[in-house]
């Protein structure tokens, strides 16, 4: 064959890694491109199964995908999502992008397969993905504390309703307002001040159970959203919450407390929205500053 040698001419002098399959899964043609970046030599690879370079966790899924490209009859461009490791010679992986290109020699159906090493592609990728992540996190996440923030809150909050709504598990959400703050600003200097949100915030979410969400919502303000629980688990974890923070506060010489607010959600109605919520906490909230604060209060969510 005059094909046979156009094709083996062919796959040498493109400027890709690259190698010619039969429906079996055999490799006929193999050029040096394709077997210097696996690690083998020409004729290691030609006429070896091409479960050679596969991990051996996909081998039978490999096969049915080939399988399924020589009964589709449709080529695959580079680029549009076949990816897969590859394995060299001496066993370490890496990513592999591949086109693939059916074509017939004397009436017998080929493969013809364009490789190219994605690793560093991969590891570009993985940074943006990182990064992307890292940057999501920092808009949810209160730059002093750690906590979440308020827009983080909100969308907590939301997502707490919308389960509510079909029929899952009741929640509470309480506001804390240190109890004048301002004064550790005014004595001790803002630095104190910020040293004084960050460990508050950490007593906070100790206190806290972890399936708790502590969002800071304002300079001296924030709020929990507690799932699952009763109004009197709510309690609970809110006084402890209460204590330790004073105690936290007393031992580093802070005259501060905390006045809570606290709204608690059963069931849903067309009252359970993130503005009536917040309104209703807010209103226990001031309730308990009017009444001396340093305390806890609930005002039920009205319809």
């Amino acid at each position: 064959m005059k094909d046979e040698r156009d094709l083996s001419e062919l796959i040498e002098i493109i400027p890709d890694a690259a190698l010619v399959v039969n429906k079996d899964g055999k490799i006929v043609l193999v050029n040096q491109l394709a077997a210097a970046m696996f690690g083998y030599t020409h004729d290691e690879l030609h006429g070896s199964m091409l479960d050679k370079l596969l991990p051996e966790g996909i081998h039978e899924q490999h096969r049915q995908h080939v399988l399924r490209f020589f009964k589709a009859g449709q080529n695959r461009p580079m680029g549009q999502g076949f990816r897969f490791l590859g394995v060299r010679n001496h066993g370490d992986t890496f990513h592999v992008d591949i086109m693939l290109s059916h074509v017939t020699v004397k009436h017998e159906p080929y493969a013809i397969a364009f490789i190219r090493d994605a690793t560093q592609f991969k590891q570009t990728e993985d940074k943006i993905r990182r990064e992307l992540e890292s940057e999501r996190k920092q808009a949810l996440t209160d730059y002093l504390t750690g906590v979440g923030n308020r827009r983080a809150f909100y969308q907590e909050l939301e997502q707490d309703i919308a389960e509510l709504r079909e029929g899952h598990h009741s929640f509470s959400v309480a506001l804390i307002d240190l109890d004048d703050f301002k004064l550790v600003n005014d004595t001790f200097g803002h630095d104190e001040g910020d040293r004084a949100l960050q460990m508050i915030a950490q007593g906070i979410r100790e206190a806290c159970r972890g399936s708790d969400f502590v969002a800071r919502i304002g300079g001296d303000e924030f709020a929990t959203i507690h799932p699952g629980v009763t109004l009197a688990d709510t309690e609970t974890i809110l006084q402890r919450v209460r204590s330790g923070v004073i105690a936290l506060t007393k031992q580093e010489g802070w005259q501060v407390s905390l006045t809570i607010g606290i709204c608690h959600c059963e069931s849903y109605s067309e009252a359970c929205t993130v503005e009536s919520i917040l309104r209703t906490a807010d209103q226990a909230m001031y309730n308990g500053k009017r009444r001396g604060k340093n305390q806890i209060k609930i005002e039920p969510l009205r319809s």
